[in-house]
């Protein structure tokens, strides 16, 4: 059973991560939206549709230890 202290700072990292995906998903379309394209797609998709989940997935990879072994 989890003890109290790790439960809340468990909730505690999701919340922060899931709020900054969102902040990064926003952040595309908002400032980005009258730049060129790259690849034939938006730079605002590039940043919110692919940059931002992979942020959250290196940062959680990071934040769980990485490949310790």
């Amino acid at each position: 059973m989890m003890d109290n202290k790790l439960a809340s700072r468990l909730t505690l990292a999701a919340l922060s991560l899931t709020l900054l995906y969102f902040v990064l998903w926003l952040c595309g379309p908002l400032f980005f939206s009258g730049s060129g394209l790259w690849l034939g797609l938006p730079l605002w998709f590039w940043l919110s549709c692919v940059a931002a989940p992979l942020v959250l997935l290196i940062l959680l990879f990071v934040w769980l230890g990485g490949t310790r072994g």
